[in-house]
């Protein structure tokens, strides 16, 4: 198993440098308060749009104050290979500014900020898992990107867990369509037979954390799923920073 200890290491470090995490907000670019968590200000924190308490026990995805819950209609309509999808907040407003930033701007020092929430609330949720699997990249995309933004949160998150992290284990072995334009049946259909487990001593009776920065439909992590549990997995818990 191999833990990952040394990928954006270097860039992270740099960028605290130039980047004065311990002071200036990361998203207003304001003052911290002494006792601010997270590198946001109280102000910044206290607005992200965390998922509400009336939500699916299931996806995360809110529900409507009429609706009874505590399961959405999509899921009681879907067959889901993960047993549950925890999302910190709404895929909106500031939220969508800091996964944006991480992905495509290279803020990769969002990351922390990113994976020290999303550790908090496993430790919140009382959820402890054997290991943690980032959901991966395609070999050439994650090159041209310059990492695996879900490989930096998780990062994070083992550090403050102590959980272990694999990055090995499970890849991605088809280069996937952008999913934003397509319908659940083509985003089911582009997934489908993407992810293998290549180390499946590694994965077999474990109790797994599936990590991702956003869970929209749920077509990409319900694959990352089937593979692993098909694979052995004992269970696989999902946790995604934005629930869209």
């Amino acid at each position: 198993m191999k833990i990952l200890k040394t990928i954006g290491e270097y860039t992270n470090a740099f960028l605290d440098l130039i980047y004065p995490s311990k002071t200036i907000c990361y998203i207003c670019g304001g003052t911290l308060e002494e006792n601010a968590k997270y590198s946001l200000c109280s102000n910044c924190y206290n607005n992200l749009p965390f998922i509400p308490e009336h939500h699916c026990t299931k996806c995360s995805t809110p529900l409507r104050m009429i609706e009874d819950g505590p399961i959405c209609r999509q899921c009681k309509d879907t067959n889901y290979y993960f047993d549950r999808a925890i999302s910190i907040a709404e895929y909106k407003k500031d939220v969508k500014t800091l996964i944006y930033k991480l992905k495509y701007s290279g803020h990769t020092y969002l990351a922390t900020t990113i994976g020290c929430i999303m550790a908090d609330k496993l430790k919140q949720e009382g959820i402890e898992t054997d290991i943690i699997i980032p959901v991966p990249l395609y070999k050439r995309k994650e090159k041209e990107r310059g990492f695996n933004q879900a490989i930096l949160i998780s990062k994070y998150m083992a550090e403050k867990t102590n959980m272990p992290l694999n990055i090995d284990a499970f890849i991605r072995i088809k280069n996937t369509k952008v999913m934003h334009n397509l319908s659940r049946r083509e985003r089911l259909e582009n997934v489908k037979g993407a992810f293998k487990v290549i180390n499946r001593g590694t994965i077999a009776n474990k109790d797994v954390l599936l990590v991702d920065d956003i869970f929209t439909t749920g077509s990409t992590v319900n694959s990352c799923s089937k593979e692993l549990t098909d694979n052995g997995a004992k269970s696989v818990t999902v946790l995604t920073f934005a629930r869209d």
